[in-house]
């Protein structure tokens, strides 16, 4: 009898250890949120850093400064400009720049600049531009964060166009910055404001009759019922915005677009679209599509 006891005794601690096992299977493992090893708007900070080193680079280059736009290349950059060929290290990309600018090429100006954040310590950037000369785009701009400096490490452009005379131009050679760098500074005001759990900032960000898709939640017309969703979803306890890998694009110098990755502490998507423009000079979101891809 006592031998039939430890026996089921035995089965009983089987049975036993089983059943948690299963429901320890069953458990679903903690998540942690995305994209926390960097602040929630470090990437539109970076953005606005390179901004200011583009907008440097061509101060200078229409003050005929060759030697302040060198020192914005890495020493190995390489240099596609095209029809005139690849240019490989400082010293080949110097040939290029120093009679070219020593001719009279100036009144540089960047338009509809489109500026990704890829990390930290890189960033895309492109654009057209124009200057007295000629005319062509920027495919790529690759600028590397080296030393606590910004600085190419590649740069791919095309000249479309060369003028048989010069041609002056009065458009502010930076205006297409000046908009990103607006923009960006009102997105990350939002996105601050969401963080501290102040809805009123986030509803007022909205023209009054923005469009918001908040895929697969809500399709709504309107800064009123706009506020409405952002005011539950802080109520429900949502926090900590992060944007990751943000592209900025100015389509205008009164309309830029922004679409990015994103995580906040209960899910995580993508940002299709931002639209901001300026009205009666404040920057507002007139159409925001975004969508929930992973809820924690």
């Amino acid at each position: 009898m006592k031998h039939l006891k430890t026996i089921v005794t035995a089965i009983t601690l089987v049975i036993a250890f089983t059943s948690c096992i299963r429901q320890d299977k069953t458990k679903k493992a903690p998540v942690t949120q995305s994209y926390q090893e960097h602040g929630t708007t470090a990437h539109h900070e970076v953005a606005l850093e390179v901004l200011s080193a583009s907008k440097n680079w061509i101060e200078q280059f229409n003050k005929g400064n060759t030697r302040a736009c060198l020192d914005r290349y890495d020493n190995n950059a390489t240099m596609s400009a095209m029809p005139f060929g690849i240019k490989k290290g400082i010293k080949e990309i110097s040939e290029f720049w120093t009679p070219f600018i020593a001719s009279g090429a100036t009144n540089l100006i960047y338009t509809n600049v489109r500026i990704e954040v890829v990390n930290k310590t890189t960033v895309f950037l492109s654009a057209n531009w124009s200057m007295n000369v000629g005319r062509g785009v920027i495919y790529q701009e690759k600028w590397e964060k080296k030393d606590g400096e910004w600085v190419y490490t590649y740069d791919n452009f095309q000249i479309l166009e060369q003028f048989k005379t010069p041609r002056p131009n009065t458009t502010n050679p930076v205006a297409s910055h000046i908009a990103l760098e607006e923009a960006i500074k009102t997105s990350i005001t939002w996105t601050n404001g969401f963080n501290s759990g102040k809805s009123a900032i986030c509803g007022n960000g909205y023209s009054d009759n923005a469009t918001m898709n908040a895929v697969p939640f809500a399709s709504i017309n309107g800064k009123e019922g706009i506020k409405g969703f952002w005011a539950k979803m802080m109520q429900d306890g949502a926090k900590n915005l992060i944007y990751h890998n943000p592209t900025f694009k100015a389509i205008t110098n009164k309309a830029v677009v922004l679409s990015s990755q994103w995580s906040m502490n209960i899910g995580e998507g993508n940002v299709y679209q931002e639209k901001w423009e300026k009205k009666d000079g404040k920057w507002v979101l007139t159409y925001d599509e975004f969508e929930v891809l992973t809820q924690y």
